[in-house]
């Protein structure tokens, strides 16, 4: 079991670890702005960033994101033992908070690095009222995230190593899949307010309970994304004030994560889910909004990479499939930001976001020798 929220001195350690291994490599390290861990091999011009995320989700598994990471030290330890020559220099990367848990904001790392921030993103703060400002000065950085954009020409090329998170290669039996694309993911919040009351003294028909219009509501965000066939709609968390068994409840924020692997799917589900907020308020005396804590398109691979690791993978003896990726990476952000990205997944199993999560150490080797051949293609 793993708990590593992002931008926290444990998240940091593992930053550290992975640094330590890449300087042992020849790789010069530093740490943005935003958290962020590089570790560059080769000399001036545009790089070939790899890599993944360090962060978990609280209680999660071993696997998700610190693999990716792990499987692109291996692919440069190979190709720094063959004295494999470079055109081109190549970044690993550990990107911080890609899981969004302790401030909302998902993928916050690349989202830095990639000018693709919220507005205010510094000022959001977590339940303890700590903001992203203070998290990051406690880390030892300036506290203002934006200025860990790259600089526009900087990165060449992105790739990313991550397990598959879901059953299809394991129930396939197949151990590498190239990914043609990445859904698209909203996050949001969602206040409800209402009135609150005493629970023996107040008659059903005098309520404004915001915890039943809260149940309403993420009921009809079920139905929504159920309505599209493709889509998923989640609520991970709730809160409710005072929060007391004999109080009618005030006060309910919920968490919403939808997803779609097209944006017209994405866009449905958030209007009949908005229609249905604004119903159950008015049918019950409540006032509600949508705080969007971030949108991310539908992000397609790019076709020329694809090529590229799907040739690494026939290399390696796998003819792997092309998948589209149900849950969200740090990829979309690079594929967003204009950098031509592509991603290979690793057979997993035990589910994922869970410490269930697992990975066969032969399939991660896999992935590291067809990542060396890659990279060796684009850069060498």
């Amino acid at each position: 079991m793993v708990s590593r929220l992002g931008l926290t001195a444990e998240e940091r350690r593992a930053h550290e670890l992975v640094g330590g291994w890449a300087e042992r490599l020849g790789a010069r390290v530093r740490h943005d702005q935003a958290g962020n861990v590089f570790a560059r091999f080769g000399g001036r011009g545009p790089a070939i960033l790899v890599g993944s995320h360090l962060d978990s989700v609280p209680e999660g598994g071993r696997y998700d994101g610190a693999l990716g990471v792990v499987v692109a030290v291996e692919a440069m330890e190979a190709l720094t033992r063959a004295r494999a020559r470079l055109r081109k220099p190549i970044e690993i990367v550990g990107w911080a908070d890609e899981e969004g848990v302790r401030f909302g904001i998902g993928l916050f790392g690349s989202a830095a690095a990639f000018g693709r921030l919220p507005k205010g993103a510094a000022e959001r703060a977590d339940r303890s009222g700590v903001t992203i400002r203070q998290a990051l000065r406690a880390l030892g950085l300036r506290g203002d995230p934006a200025t860990a954009r790259i600089r526009r020409g900087a990165v060449s090329a992105y790739i990313e190593p991550h397990i598959e998170q879901g059953p299809r290669l394991a129930e396939r039996g197949i151990p590498l899949a190239v990914v043609s694309s990445i859904v698209g993911i909203v996050h949001a919040r969602v206040t409800v307010r209402g009135r609150q009351d005493h629970a023996g003294t107040t008659p059903m028909d005098q309520r404004a309970d915001a915890l039943a219009g809260a149940a309403e509501m993420i009921g009809a965000l079920e139905a929504a994304a159920r309505r599209r066939g493709t889509a998923v709609g989640t609520v991970g968390e709730i809160g409710v004030h005072p929060g007391a068994k004999n109080v009618i409840p005030g006060e309910c924020v919920f968490s919403i994560d939808v997803r779609a692997p097209e944006d017209r799917a994405l866009d449905a589900v958030m209007r009949d889910f908005q229609r249905a907020i604004r119903a159950a308020s008015r049918s019950r005396g409540l006032t509600a909004s949508i705080d969007v804590l971030n949108r991310v398109p539908v992000a397609p691979m790019d076709r020329a990479l694809r090529r590229v690791l799907h040739r690494a993978c026939d290399a390696v003896g796998v003819d792997a499939p092309e998948v589209v990726s149900g849950a969200g990476h740090d990829a979309e952000n690079a594929k967003q930001g204009g950098v031509p990205t592509g991603m290979i997944f690793i057979r997993s199993t035990g589910g994922s976001h869970s410490p269930r999560e697992s990975a066969d150490p032969d399939d991660a080797a896999l992935a590291a020798t067809a990542l060396a051949h890659a990279l060796m293609e684009i850069a060498g």
